[in-house]
């Protein structure tokens, strides 16, 4: 009978020699050796002109917004005296007219803000990852890195002026509605056409709270005012990692 392992060897007993293969070339077009990918400082240089690209419009909406205009003076005489209102608008026909442009000014800032927040926090997470000292780049010289580094801060202390700058006007206009809030109470059950219920007061303060702590957009755009420290650093061109992975920390609680 026939042994199972006849194949494997010669008629004298000893194992057939292996069959000469001879051995493929590598294509090194293969797609598995092309590299996809980008390296991790070009693709924060790409977030980086993402929000470049949105933030000019957005720049040029806070001009049209002038949040300005709707400042709440208060100076140490308010705490004393009895001053009148320079916004006061003298019906509640035109204090209705005023909180709900108020309201659409603060919708049409944290509405985009959100999205550069967005950006901001991806750019900020992927420097910190990825970016040191000893970062290297296969493509770009030593001289190039080092310049697009510093071209990365740079714009990154930009990008915190910008939302600072949003998050400036929005603190005006949310302290805006809550003093329209506080003459519109005035008109409570004065009867005639400038009559307002205690009740109607109660619920727009109460969608004014939800439209300003972020409750509504799942933002909390308040984080991003600045406070004389970090002016003082944005203002030199500062970036300190330790700082910036604390202020990280907090930016990602922002969302949600």
């Amino acid at each position: 009978m026939p042994s199972l392992y006849d194949d494997l060897f010669e008629d004298s007993g000893k194992k057939n020699k292996p069959t000469d293969h001879k051995p493929e070339p590598i294509d090194l077009d293969n797609d598995r050796f092309q590299e996809t990918g980008k390296e991790s400082l070009d693709e924060i240089l790409i977030l980086i002109k993402q929000f470049t690209t949105k933030a000019e419009p957005f720049s040029q909406l806070l001009t049209r917004t002038r949040a300005v205009d709707y400042e709440v003076e208060k100076g140490i005489l308010d705490f004393f005296l009895i001053a009148k209102d320079k916004h006061d608008q003298g019906s509640l026909a035109n204090e209705r007219s005023y909180y709900a442009v108020l309201q659409t000014k603060f919708t049409a800032i944290i509405t985009p803000m959100l999205d550069l927040g967005h950006i901001h926090l991806q750019t900020i997470k992927q420097f910190n990852r990825d970016i040191d000292k000893d970062y290297y780049s296969i493509e770009k010289t030593d001289k190039q890195v080092q310049s697009d580094k510093e071209i990365a801060i740079d714009h990154i202390n930009i990008q915190r002026k910008i939302l600072a700058d949003a998050a400036t006007s929005l603190s005006i206009l949310e302290e805006a509605l809550t003093n329209t809030e506080d003459r519109l109470r005035t008109y409570i059950d004065i009867g005639g056409i400038n009559n307002i219920s205690r009740s109607e007061c109660e619920i727009l303060a109460q969608k004014r709270i939800s439209l300003t702590s972020g409750q509504l957009h799942q933002f909390d755009y308040s984080f991003f005012k600045i406070n004389l420290l970090d002016k003082t650093a944005i203002a030199m061109g500062m970036y300190l990692k330790e700082t910036t992975s604390q202020y990280l920390g907090k930016l990602s609680k922002v969302f949600g």
